[in-house]
């Protein structure tokens, strides 16, 4: 097999052609397709090499031949050779990564690995009229040992009909493939007769109802996953959180929704988001076209004809070349994607910088700025009916880096020359960028760009990881003793494999050995990390969100009561000659973390026009960074579904139901952490609210 992109790509083509021969009756299409499988058949003589995941186009060639089988232009011969590809040559392949994981444990592996070669399996079986495969197949969905089956698939079940996917903490492209391939596995049985939508008190729907609330911006629970690799995946992951390239909830809509009669309001509205779906790369899609099952039940427009709501609450924060724009998502979720418009004078006029109808991510970041310039922002909801109008208009001005504060100084550990290229903003709650430069931090001596500040005494410093570009190896936080590259030291870093991998580091001995404790396995940016210390015990925390924290793990180590504390970079062994930045904001040096806020109080709801609820409330501290506000429709789940900035007071509730009840409670952060939550506030939507 040339490679697994390759056999999905002819797959996909097999399949498409196919379709197209059945819709229009022109024999060209099924020709082409009848190519396609001959063209594999007749060459492939042994099993694919490389990686497992080649159990992808594997069931993708299998749907696609019992798609075509029935087309008397394939010859027996030809279709009988076919067949014999996929048992001989393929089957192989997908038996013995599900029976021996490649050697590894069984739980090193990721659901989407396996869900592929289940798949493969199960249609091959299907196509070559091998029942012993296709239970074999059926016998995993329900209780193999790797994470494709599907107790491991949704490992964890939450009230409410959710179920966190396992990869939920890696990231959501992933999440997404290994659904899809679960979900045309369900299908192919189906097709046999065998329903396993419904095994397990329908498992597969939970999983996905807790993917599509997600993307939607609605938050979902989480409990802390990891595997034979220590993943060690604290919260659910903001990696691809607002895409929409997933293809297959048109058929879990029409198995689940439209078939069985069962609720899945999440998979309803992704269904309605991507209408009419499209295909992806490792999932064949187009499930409007293919699973509809009543036309009335998936209506084109999906919502009234009318667009989105105009997005609320827009802000924008200035950084070093860079402003950061975010606005709470629309209270009707119909909006598929957005339009940022950008002017350089007030009133505009403004021309269109970015637009997208794959993610619902309600943030944008400019950085084809110029420092010092004054910058204006609109931002209109995008859905099948047109665009929203646009919202109120915010500014900012981005900055040029100038040089450090007077307490910092920056030097080259390994070097010991100081450090070049690096500037500093107070902009984004102070700011710094790096350069990237030394082999790294760890083993017998430590190379890196070094920011610091000289502290005495019990110590905090609080930082966002905000990008990098270029070559980098290690970027993060660190104390140490001094600026000997073999001296102590402790770093919570990000980097190394996969430039994602966290770890907490520390020489306890100068010249000493290095002991490493390994924090999120999957980390993504931006992140926040937090290194403390209180007499000789020193801490590492990470967070998603700048208020929520993890510990990576503590050390104790036996330092001096001055010590230099700050913001390291370093490119690693093959970054000669290339340019690296690494840039943090929310840079905080302080005695100790921030303290949690005051809850806020007097929450109140009241419908008001345009099927809205407004919420409003007093704060309880001044110097709160924000207030996360959460809905639930029966008092019991509540789901965050905006975040606001600290000082606000009121927040509107758009797009709701004449009639509806609703409920809501609020709560401000800092990054010392979350206040406790209001009281609860009710309201009927163009009714007049009741507190309790």
């Amino acid at each position: 097999m040339p490679s697994r992109q390759r056999a999905q790509d002819d797959a996909t083509a097999m399949y498409y052609n196919t379709l197209r021969w059945y819709i229009s009756g022109d024999t060209s299409y099924a020709d082409c397709a009848v190519r396609i499988a001959n063209a594999w058949s007749s060459t492939v003589n042994k099993p694919p090499a490389g990686d497992y995941l080649t159990g992808i186009p594997v069931g993708s060639f299998a749907v696609a031949g019992e798609v075509l089988r029935i087309y008397p232009g394939w010859k027996k011969n030809d279709f009988e050779r076919f067949k014999t590809m996929l048992v001989r040559h393929w089957y192989p392949k997908c038996n013995e990564f599900l029976t021996t994981h490649g050697g590894s444990p069984d739980s090193r592996h990721w659901a989407n690995w396996d869900a592929a070669s289940m798949l493969g399996i199960l249609a091959t079986g299907v196509l070559c009229d091998d029942r012993e495969k296709f239970d074999q197949a059926v016998a995993y969905f329900k209780a193999g040992k790797g994470r494709g089956s599907i107790m491991n698939a949704v490992p964890f079940a939450y009230p409410g009909g959710l179920g966190q996917w396992q990869e939920s903490g890696r990231d959501q492209a992933h999440t997404m493939g290994g659904m899809g391939l679960l979900s045309e596995f369900c299908q192919v049985a189906w097709n046999q007769g065998l329903d396993l939508f419904g095994y397990a008190d329908n498992r597969l729907l939970a999983g996905a109802e807790y993917a599509a609330q997600y993307t939607l911006w609605i938050g979902v629970p989480y409990t802390f996953y990891d595997n034979a690799d220590r993943a060690r995946q604290f919260y659910v992951s903001e990696n691809y959180h607002g895409r929409l390239e997933a293809s297959h909830f048109e058929l879990l809509y029409n198995h689940y929704v439209v078939r069985q009669g069962l609720k899945a309001p999440n998979v309803k509205r992704f269904a309605e988001l991507r209408r009419p779906e499209p295909g992806e790369t490792d999932v064949f899609g187009h499930g409007t076209l293919t699973f509809t099952l009543d036309s009335a039940a998936s209506p084109f427009p999906a919502f009234r004809p009318a667009p989105a709501p105009a997005p609320l609450d827009l802000t924008a924060t200035a950084g070093i070349g860079r402003v950061e724009l975010a606005w709470s998502p629309s209270g009707t979720y119909t909006a598929h994607g957005y339009r940022v418009s950008r002017a350089t004078s007030e009133g505009g006029p403004y021309t269109s910088i970015y637009s997208t109808t794959k993610w619902t991510t309600p943030r944008y970041t400019d950085t084809k700025i110029v420092g010092g310039t004054i910058y204006y922002y609109v931002v209109s909801a995008l859905n099948q009916a047109g665009a929203s109008p646009d919202s109120v208009s915010v500014s900012a001005t981005p900055v040029v880096a100038s040089e450090l504060p007077r307490d910092f100084a920056a030097v080259g550990i390994g070097t010991l020359n100081r450090a070049e290229g690096i500037g500093y903003a107070e902009a984004g709650e102070h700011s710094f960028v790096l350069p990237a430069k030394g082999t790294g931090v760890g083993g017998g001596k430590d190379g890196c760009q070094y920011v610091y500040t000289q502290v005495t005494g019990d110590f905090t410093i609080t930082a966002r990881f905000l990008e990098r570009s270029g070559p980098v190896y290690q970027a993060g936080l660190m104390m140490r003793e001094d600026k000997a590259a073999e001296g102590k030291m402790l770093a919570l870093t990000l980097g190394e494999a996969g430039e994602r991998q966290t770890r907490f580091v520390t020489r306890a001995l100068s010249k000493g050995a290095v002991s490493t404790e390994r924090g999120n396995d999957y980390t993504w940016l931006p992140v926040w990390f937090r290194l403390q210390r209180v007499g000789d015990v020193f801490t590492a925390s990470q967070s998603s969100d700048g208020a929520t924290w993890f510990m990576v793990g503590t050390s104790t180590v036996s330092m001096a009561k001055s010590y230099l504390v700050g913001l390291i970079a370093a490119a690693g062994n093959k970054a000669a000659g290339k340019t690296s930045l690494v840039t943090f904001d929310h840079v905080a040096t302080t005695l100790t973390p921030p303290p949690i806020p005051e809850a806020p109080s007097a929450l109140m709801a009241q419908g008001i026009e345009q099927n809205s609820i407004k919420l409003t409330w007093k704060n309880g501290h001044a110097e709160q960074a924000g207030i996360k506000v959460e809905h639930s429709s029966d008092q019991v789940l509540y789901y965050e579904i905006a975040d606001l900035r600290g000082d606000v007071t009121s927040f509107v509730n758009t797009g709701l139901v004449a009639g509806t009840v609703h409920h809501y409670r609020i709560r401000a952060y800092t990054s010392g952490g979350y206040s406790e939550r209001s009281n609860s506030a009710d309201a009927v939507v163009q009714i007049e609210a009741t507190v309790r």
